[in-house]
């Protein structure tokens, strides 16, 4: 099994950071279904020095969760490092780190993807989370390159190595790329050859099929699963190549339950819709439900409509 610093994942499938769905109800139902890890939101390292409230929910947590990993974003070292010593993180076990944001008010700030193009000041980053971290690891999650003239991950791969970080996540798509386009497995390769911590491979898993494709095409030590497991939680059980059981009802009405936890009412049948949307793709009737979940407004709208799903259960 693959060790990132003292934690010894059950599986090698893992859940990055997915801005606004990792959520704690999300993680929860991952890690059930098999992941190895799950990573929270990305949360901004000057927005949680600077005391900003929205980050409060995005930080929660479970006890369900047997690791907890906060993924940091942020361009400047000195935010990293005093947002890791604040105590709201210090129930975190593993420090995650975004140079692989692509959205544009991120990149404009110098933050995200942006990174790769300054392996200077992406050293210095890592270097002041590591030291700031006490010993917990330090991961992080990036691209191939900014563009396709500016392909750098096996370089860049090597200064995170080199500023004491113990694994990275590769998601084979340039900046330039979005979510689009053909997923690069031959740099993602290159990077496993660069360095000797564990190497997760990201983009365009869906399925078991997938998945081991990505591992015999890279030699990765494991893979990182994102948009296929939004309302899918599941898949981490496909692809341990098992059956899972499961119902579409009852982990929506979960998923609520854990959102209320930390949010209220309102803001949780906001954050669920997403996710009942996805539990719809391939369900016959799956149209109506969906604009049913986006025109809910309270707690009884959402369980209404999750016991719809019992009759295609």
């Amino acid at each position: 099994m693959v060790k990132i610093g003292s934690f010894e994942l059950n599986t090698d499938n893992i859940l990055p950071a997915i801005a606004g769905f990792s959520d704690i109800g999300h993680r929860v139902l991952c890690y059930r279904y098999g992941a190895g890890l799950c990573v929270t939101e990305m949360v901004s390292a000057k927005g949680l020095v600077y005391g900003s409230e929205n980050t409060c929910a995005l930080l929660a947590t479970d006890p369900r969760e047997p690791i907890k990993a906060v993924q940091l974003f942020g361009g400047e070292s000195e935010f990293i490092e005093k947002a890791i010593k604040l105590k709201v993180i210090d129930k975190f076990d593993i420090i995650d780190l975004n140079f692989g944001c692509p959205v544009p008010k991120i990149v404009k700030n110098g933050e995200g993807s942006a990174l790769m193009r300054e392996p200077d000041r992406l050293y210095a980053v890592v270097k002041a989370a590591v030291g700031a971290a006490g010993g917990r690891p330090v991961t992080a999650k990036m691209r191939i390159g900014f563009n396709k003239d500016e392909i750098n991950a096996s370089e860049i791969a090597k200064v995170i190595e080199q500023a004491g970080a113990s694994a990275i996540t590769v998601h084979g798509r340039t900046r330039e790329q979005f979510y689009a386009g053909e997923v690069n497995h031959e740099v993602i390769a290159d990077v496993k050859k660069a360095v000797s911590i564990p190497v997760f491979g990201n983009g365009d898993i869906t399925d078991y099929e997938s998945a081991v494709n990505m591992k015999n095409n890279t030699s990765v030590d494991g893979v990182a699963v994102a948009r296929a497991t939004v309302g899918r939680p599941y898949i981490f059980t496909e692809l341990l190549n098992q059956v899972p059981e499961f119902s579409r009802t009852e982990l929506i009405k979960e998923h609520f339950a854990l959102l209320e936890t930390v949010m209220p009412e309102r803001v949780a049948v906001n954050c669920i819709k997403k996710h009942v949307a996805s539990y719809t793709r391939g369900l016959r009737g799956g149209k109506d439900i969906k604009l049913k979940i986006f025109a809910s407004t309270t707690k009884d709208d959402v369980m209404a409509i999750a016991n719809e799903f019992k009759a295609y259960e």
